[in-house]
């Protein structure tokens, strides 16, 4: 059996901040080479780490684009939810979103936490499962959402989930799961999506950790500028054989990225991540009013202006959508 593996499409109509290229143009293009590899390879099934769309509910035009694009190439797809395919972080909500419509009508199939789905191919028995992303997902001590148990009866397991799976410590504040954590994990292949700079493949006891990285590049790291798009096969035939394939019409970060804007969107989250590890450095407060807490913490820290100022511009973005969501609900 062979398998192909890639995550993070983010589909969308629009172009991000800081492309300079069609994106929904550059993106099809991309995803149709996806598939050709997938023929020319061979390939039985292809696999997705989640975050097929950019948003739940993505415009019915460009899931159609998907779906004639899945039906020309008549190639079976799994998947988990990313963060981006459903409402607030809840897996409950999918059928509300375009993916759970997918899912529903059969076109890409959802693997749900706990189900073990057994593919059977020359010989060859398959155990593939899956974990869609939700909030807390890295935030369990004991990473359960990571840890399968492998049948008896099958020759390989497969496992995907949408969380921030990474080989080395990540800053401060930030919730993530380390590859050494989930080393007990019974499945033979762990593929993880959600981080998208991804990392090298590793292979420890004879199990495989992968992260391709995301098909686009649409985050504001300066890395992206040097990183390039690929794919991930699996050959399952004798032994577990990994095999990695760049999209050669994947254009290089100069070309589609604008430095400028990535290098300044780069610096204010620098000072954000600055300001986030001065929340958990002054320590308790005698009040809950925001602002009052806010103009401690800068008292404390001597930070500049604009970075208070950002903090609350993004919190009252964060009450306000809060505050729309409840009204909704209410209604």
């Amino acid at each position: 059996m062979r398998i192909l593996f890639f995550t993070d499409t983010h589909i969308r109509g629009t172009n991000p901040q800081n492309r300079k290229d069609n994106f929904p143009e550059t993106l099809y293009l991309k995803m149709e080479e996806v598939f050709d590899i997938a023929k020319k390879n061979n390939v039985d099934i292809l696999l997705h780490g989640g975050d097929i769309f950019d948003r739940p509910d993505i415009s019915p035009s460009l899931v159609r684009d998907f779906i004639l694009l899945i039906n020309k190439y008549a190639l079976p797809i799994y998947a988990v939810a990313g963060n981006h395919d459903i409402y607030g972080q809840n897996p409950l909500t999918l059928n509300r979103t375009m993916l759970g419509l997918l899912d529903g009508a059969d076109i890409v199939r959802l693997l749900r936490p706990g189900e073990k789905l057994c593919i059977k191919e020359n010989g060859k028995r398959i155990q593939l499962t899956g974990q869609h992303y939700f909030y807390g997902i890295d935030g369990d001590n004991e990473k359960k959402s990571y840890k399968i148990k492998k049948n008896p009866d099958v020759d390989i397991a497969i496992h995907i989930v949408h969380g921030m799976l990474l080989e080395k410590p990540f800053f401060e504040g930030m919730a993530y799961t380390l590859i050494d954590e989930i080393l007990e994990t019974e499945a033979d292949v762990t593929l993880s999506g959600h981080y998208h700079a991804g990392f090298d493949t590793k292979c420890i006891d004879k199990k495989y950790f992968i992260n391709p990285g995301s098909l686009v590049r649409i985050n504001n790291s300066l890395n992206e500028f040097l990183r390039m798009p690929k794919v991930i096969i699996l050959n399952l035939k004798d032994e577990i054989k990994i095999e990695e394939i760049y999209l050669t019409n994947a254009l290089s970060g100069e070309e589609v990225l604008d430095r400028s804007r990535v290098e300044a969107m780069s610096f204010r989250e620098k000072k954000l991540s600055e300001f986030i590890q001065s929340v958990y450095s002054t320590g308790k407060y005698d009040t809950l009013d925001i602002n009052h807490i806010l103009e401690q913490i800068s008292k404390h820290q001597n930070l500049k202006d604009e970075v208070i100022l950002e903090a609350i511009k993004r919190i009252g973005k964060a009450q306000e959508l809060l505050a729309n969501e409840e009204s909704i609900e209410v209604s």
